[in-house]
């Protein structure tokens, strides 16, 4: 039988000035990828007429975090506006079933896609920005027009402004899988990976 949690996810999802929101959406099919869901052009709502704005998602059992263990504030839910979202991450500690790497593989070799190691820059946002290293599985331009790019092995340090110094905050993600919107993006490196 499937429950309520079966269809809802745990996501930590990071917006600007260092804010995180950590809490549980809700999904149409438990086989969905998390970036899947992110991308789509219509997020899942169990009850739509209760939606404020069109590009939002609805988090149940919200959080907001400003850091892993500090919690500033609880919501029994909470809309968040896709726009505003910096990346996401979900809480699976290993990422890709055999499905997915064999899918992969199947579209390594129809399209020469390969592995990048890759390191980006987001805008600023109010004082900070982030730095965010890891790998990417495929061709970069065809995922720009995705509003979300899946990073995998991904390192964030958040760069933060205070006064007239530049201080690095690493900031842990607990799951290999790192969603990063396209609009927040303003560099980028990319080489393949050896």
């Amino acid at each position: 039988m499937t429950t309520t949690k079966d269809l809802q996810r745990k996501v930590t999802i990071i917006t600007s000035l260092g804010k995180r929101y950590s809490g549980f959406i809700d999904i149409l099919n438990p086989s969905l990828r998390t970036i899947d869901i992110f991308n789509s052009s219509s997020t899942f709502w169990r009850n739509p007429q209760g939606k404020c704005f069109d590009d939002s998602l609805l988090l149940h059992e919200a959080k907001i975090l400003f850091s892993e263990n500090s919690v500033y504030k609880e919501f029994t839910s909470l809309q968040l506006r896709i726009s505003k979202i910096i990346a996401f991450f979900d809480e699976f500690t290993s990422i890709g079933s055999e499905g997915e790497r064999t899918r992969f593989e199947s579209i390594k070799e129809k399209t020469g896609a390969k592995v990048h190691n890759i390191h980006i820059i987001t805008t600023v946002a109010g004082n900070s920005f982030y730095e965010i290293d890891g790998l990417f599985n495929g061709i970069l331009k065809k995922q720009s027009n995705h509003s979300f790019i899946p990073i995998t092995q991904a390192k964030v340090t958040e760069i933060v402004r205070k006064g007239s110094k530049w201080f690095r905050n690493p900031m842990p993600i607990r799951s290999q899988f790192l969603g990063i919107n396209n609009n927040s993006i303003e560099a980028i490196d990319s080489s393949i990976a050896a």
